[in-house]
């Protein structure tokens, strides 16, 4: 091919060439120089061909090889991808989202009509995806429930941040393996105790680069914001199913209460254990009996399990239950029973915290798997936390 076309270009140079010497020259003179012109190109082309440097081969592309893409393809297609807009809002969070703009709460339908069935209610300080947003109603999620809630008894978006911020309280979840709570906002402060990865606590106060946390009882210390996430503390729907649960539940506890009042009245004199040793109930049956009031109300200095009862309260009551007589404070109660290691605990123990200081501030049952069951704050209620939520000062083992 190369020779082919060297060969017809030098022909034609030499035909121009012979063209414009022909002058003065008979016919059959230009044609034998024309011969042997052309003779001598072709000589000249095969010696260049034979001594000229051959490019290397290309292989032919397989079926399955593809063509990689030029580097100005490439660049023009990453020109043309459009960016992708930052959000305006003010609160991130809350677009696409709403919260019941009410005092108590409100119904979700099942259809966009008050005339339709309650599936479920969104209490006061609830949040919830919009799903369908129209004119007069909107169709939502939140928790199990997906319904419709009409649109002048919500706040969207923004707005609903504004609400959140106002009537909502904020909590703070540890993102570090273990957090220094201290006494005051600054590194050099006391260390009043450690808190765990993933546990929650109701933030007080907020400061350049420390958050004040409630701890439990009145116990509260400050952390660095840097090993915090602060979440605005939301609730969601209710459903239908899960609200007649909860009624039943408190039913329940209530009869269970009641029940454990009427035996302390026919109780012989009160002492710390049984003289015969026997308790009337396994580890386990104490620690289902204590979870059937998780929900009820903190109320400092009482003792219904129902109604509202402190961490010490609430201890006494459930070991009233099965017939053992616990002192009324967490300092009276840690020489109720034998004293153990922290880590020697076994569901039915007691645990005792010192809220940062040097005495017993606070006491829990604990229920196994590195959990305990307590009433914690006036907020929370009786409740199941993380056994280390703070760092423990003590255990007591009250039953055999």
């Amino acid at each position: 091919m190369i020779r082919k076309t060297i060969r017809n270009t030098a022909v034609f140079a030499a035909g121009i060439a012979m063209i414009l010497s022909l002058n003065g020259m008979d016919i059959q003179a230009a044609e034998a120089y024309r011969d042997t012109a052309v003779a001598g190109i072709d000589a000249a082309i095969d010696e260049y061909i034979l001594n000229a440097p051959q490019e290397p081969s290309v292989p032919e592309e397989t079926e399955a090889t593809e063509a990689e893409p030029s580097e100005a393809l490439v660049q023009a297609e990453a020109v043309t991808e459009a960016p992708v807009p930052e959000s305006t809002a003010r609160y991130p969070q809350f677009e696409n989202r709403l919260m019941a703009n009410v005092t108590d709460y409100m119904n979700i339908r099942s259809e966009a009509d008050e005339n339709s069935e309650a599936v479920g209610k969104l209490p006061h300080g609830a949040v919830a995806d919009v799903l369908e947003q129209g004119e007069a109603w909107t169709k939502i999620e939140s928790g199990s429930v997906v319904g419709y809630v009409k649109n002048e008894y919500v706040v969207f978006g923004d707005d609903a941040g504004d609400y959140a911020a106002a009537n909502c309280d904020k909590i703070a979840t540890v993102t570090t393996t273990t957090l220094k709570v201290r006494e005051e906002a600054n590194t050099d402060s006391t260390c009043l105790t450690l808190i765990p990865e993933g546990e929650t606590y109701e933030v007080l106060e907020e400061q350049e680069g420390w958050t004040k946390l409630l701890i439990a009882d009145e116990f509260s210390g400050y952390v660095s914001n840097e090993f915090i996430r602060i979440e605005f503390d939301l609730g969601k729907a209710i459903s239908k199913e899960e609200e007649e649960a909860e009624q039943a539940r408190q039913a329940q506890a209530a009869q269970a209460a009641q029940s454990s009042a009427n035996a302390n009245t026919q109780q012989a004199p009160q002492q710390t254990v049984p003289e015969d040793g026997v308790v009337s109930g396994t580890r386990q049956d104490v620690v289902n009996y204590a979870l059937q009031f998780v929900g009820n109300p903190y109320v400092y200095g009482g003792t219904s399990l129902t109604n509202g009862t402190d961490c010490s309260g609430f201890t006494m009551s459930v070991f009233a239950h099965f017939g053992y007589t616990l002192n009324r404070t967490s300092r009276g109660q840690i020489n109720n029973g034998t004293n153990i290691g922290i880590y020697e605990v076994q569901p039915g123990d007691l645990l005792f915290y010192n809220n940062g200081g040097t005495t017993i501030g606070h006491v829990a049952i604990y229920i196994g798997n590195g959990q305990i069951v307590h009433a914690s704050t006036p907020k929370t209620g009786i409740i199941v936390s993380n056994a280390y939520y703070q760092t423990p000062c003590g255990a007591t083992r009250i039953l055999p």
